[in-house]
């Protein structure tokens, strides 16, 4: 079930589809799969640049009643290592639209990953409802079409939250939404680097989703 609540007595100019909801599509039984590749770094290991693949598939479930009094849905994961192999549950996550935000909710860490309306001005916090420290979320390259593991995508967003590049430190996030589909691409990197060189990489670790099949 999709709960949404949308202000919109403020402005009755503005309808319900001007918020661009869709972008975060939550259906009892809905999926997504994505083949992943997981990077970590550790000069001092005895493996200092290890990559593992594996394919992720997330799933909308039932409602729940969260530690906020709000109805959520369980949102599964499963993982495996390659297309011949079973899917093993691993995670049970929560999700919900509400307040016009789009969360997850992983561990008690709780972040909002759209906010809406889908706008070039928007700008909010992913973590403020979690310990960990503040960041400046916001829209780019809004409605464009895409491309994915060969889906012809007619309207996509970036929600990018963090691009900084220090003497030191890189880190470069941010996730990329499809209208009726959802998430299609994840790109994580922090990174700790020597002299502004995002090569010379010292310990960090990267993330990536790629989308590769879709069921709503």
């Amino acid at each position: 079930m999709m709960l949404l609540v949308a202000c919109t007595k403020d402005n009755p100019n503005v309808s319900l589809a001007d918020y661009h909801y869709d972008y975060f599509p939550v259906k009892l039984g809905a999926y997504w799969m994505y083949d992943v590749v997981e990077i970590s770094h550790d000069q001092n290991a005895a493996i200092e640049h290890d990559t593992i693949s594996y394919q992720l598939k997330t799933e909308i479930g039932d409602t729940l009643i969260d530690n906020e009094g709000r109805i959520t849905n369980r949102f599964y994961r499963y993982k495996r290592n390659t297309s011949f192999d079973s899917w093993v549950l691993t995670d049970v996550w929560t999700t919900i639209l509400v307040d016009n935000r789009a969360e997850l909710v992983d561990e008690n860490i709780r972040k909002v990953v759209l906010r809406f309306p889908i706008k070039a001005n928007m700008v909010w916090n992913p973590n403020q409802f979690n310990f960990l420290a503040s960041q400046q979320a916001y829209y780019e390259d809004i409605h464009n079409p895409n491309s994915v593991s060969g889906f012809s995508l007619d309207s996509t967003v970036k929600a990018l939250s963090v691009k900084e590049l220090s003497l030191v430190s890189y880190a470069h996030q941010y996730e990329v939404y499809a209208k009726k589909i959802g998430l299609v691409r994840k790109y994580y990197k922090d990174l700790k680097i020597s002299n502004f060189d995002t090569l010379n990489i010292l310990s960090g670790k990267e993330l990536y989703y790629t989308l590769t099949d879709y069921s709503h």
